[in-house]
């Protein structure tokens, strides 16, 4: 277990990330103000018209109703087609991890909802406005599912390219339609998708800290066993 800690805790893409987090942080509870508070009240045109549509549509799809589901039929997909749980486990373990990093972050700054035109942190109302849950959800549920193609070689380079801008528009347009909505402000968005970035980053350094062995078994109604002879020496740790 110390071994795993120290190899997330070392990686440098995660550190640049935390550090990044921090930044984003420090900047969201007072620096930023200006920013927010221009982009909170800039005009909203066609606001009757399509708020409702914006609502039901384009606001969902960075949603864990609509993001989770994709990320577990393609986790099924892979464990069945390769006969290991190490997809299930991954697509487990990161969302969990991000919603504890997100969660305790919204109760420990209680940012001010953007309605109450008031960006402040620890607020007095008790709203969890920062960072943006939807924001990490569109980098670490999506990014997840685009690592577990590339791990399996499951689509050729260029359509690899094509899904990941189709992952940056996602990310964008979740983050338009929020701010438009009042839904969060500018810096919950940005530090959100910081968040999620970390969250995917420590979650593909543990898939190459873990053994494949680990995770690799036959599945009960293919007509293997879990702990058959063979897996069972296999798994015993060599001396």
């Amino acid at each position: 277990m110390s071994e795993i800690a120290w190899g997330l805790a070392s990686d440098k893409i995660a550190i640049v990330l935390a550090v990044a987090l921090m930044i984003m942080t420090v900047l969201a509870a007072g620096p930023l103000h200006p920013i927010d508070n221009f982009v909170n009240q800039a005009p909203r045109p066609l606001w009757d018209e399509i708020r409702v549509f914006l609502i039901l549509w384009p606001d969902t799809v960075a949603s864990r109703f609509v993001a989770l589901p994709v990320l577990g039929v393609t986790a099924l997909h892979f464990a069945y087609w390769h006969r290991s749980w190490r997809p299930v486990v991954l697509s487990a373990v990161g969302p969990f991890g991000m919603v504890c990093l997100v969660a305790s972050m919204k109760l420990l700054f209680a940012r001010s909802h953007p309605r109450t035109f008031d960006p402040s942190f620890f607020s007095e109302t008790g709203s969890v406005s920062f960072p943006s849950g939807h924001g990490a959800n569109a980098i670490l549920i999506y990014g997840l599912v685009l690592f577990m193609i590339i791990r399996y070689n499951a689509a050729r380079p260029h359509v690899i390219q094509r899904l990941a801008l189709c992952i940056v528009g996602i990310a964008l347009l979740q983050s338009a339609v929020s701010v438009y909505l009042h839904f969060h402000w500018f810096t919950d968005l940005a530090t959100g998708m910081i968040a999620g970035g970390l969250a995917l980053r420590l979650t593909i350094r543990l898939d190459r800290m873990i053994p494949e062995g680990r995770t690799r078994f036959w599945w009960p109604w293919l007509g293997g066993n879990f702990w058959s002879a063979s897996e069972r020496r296999q798994a015993r740790p060599t001396r």
